[in-house]
């Protein structure tokens, strides 16, 4: 399905942005991989990748930073010539309540989650718009559209800030036949929920109707389909992965 496309995945060492990694490669994709600063696991990602014949590169380094978005790009056009599919997996969460939360862990929230889909969209579309196409999947959360009381104001504020630059940006970039759509998980079985006792995750079931948590795999399959050609003649749109939570 993406056979001969050229795909940036950020956070990709870990959980759904791993997950999306390995199935764009097993539908023949090249990669380029970013994670903050665990190269190990990146690595372990990138060798599996491998191991399905696709072409792998990957850098570590802060997608809060415009300088780095620039050199994640500049390294993909070096190796590849061009980028196809754009996914903003990179993603950070506090806890801190209101009034206890710092200005510096607002901001660092609204870099990592926001601007970095800025940013890297910055330096791609030019190069899509070139080509006259492009796919750009921003993950985002259902904690955009309904507020919870465990995360902090700036997580569910960056979040609902891309789902807006998401729908701007199809908006903007439709007539150039360029892609821009939102995933929006729910509670998915990642690292956070696995390390949680026995009671702790049959709560967070329970607030699913499905009465299940999702599999990072299942939000692999969504992005799959937003990066292939069936999904051409979607954009602007959100595909909400969480077992009918919003229906509460």
């Amino acid at each position: 399905m993406l056979q001969n496309k050229i795909a940036i995945i950020t956070g990709a060492s870990r959980g759904i942005g791993k997950s999306i990694a390995l199935t764009f490669a097993r539908n023949g994709a090249s990669l380029v991989l970013i994670c903050l600063q665990d190269e190990d696991a990146l690595n372990f990602v990138k060798a599996e990748a491998e191991l399905l014949g696709v072409k792998v590169i990957s850098l570590v380094g802060d997608v809060a930073s415009n300088d780095f978005c620039d050199e994640v790009v500049s390294q993909t056009l070096e190796t590849f010539r061009t980028v196809d599919i754009l996914v903003n997996c990179a993603g950070t969460i506090t806890r801190s309540v209101t009034e206890e939360m710092s200005i510096k862990e607002w901001h660092r929230v609204i870099d990592v989650n926001l601007h970095s889909a800025l940013y890297l969209s910055q330096n791609v579309l030019p190069i899509m718009r070139k080509n006259k196409y492009g796919k750009i999947i921003n993950l985002t959360s259902q904690m955009a559209h309904t507020p919870h009381p465990s995360a902090s104001p700036s997580y569910e504020v960056s979040k609902s800030g891309v789902t807006a630059l998401t729908r701007h940006l199809a908006l903007e970039y439709a007539k150039f036949n360029i892609c821009v759509n939102n995933i929006a998980p729910g509670s998915i079985d990642t690292d956070l929920p696995k390390s949680m006792s026995s009671d702790q995750r049959q709560k967070l079931k329970d607030a699913v109707p499905m009465n299940r948590l999702g599999a990072a795999e299942e939000v692999a399959d969504c992005a799959l389909f937003l990066a292939s050609g069936m999904s051409n003649y979607i954009t602007g749109s959100t595909l909400h992965i969480n077992g009918g939570s919003l229906i509460l």
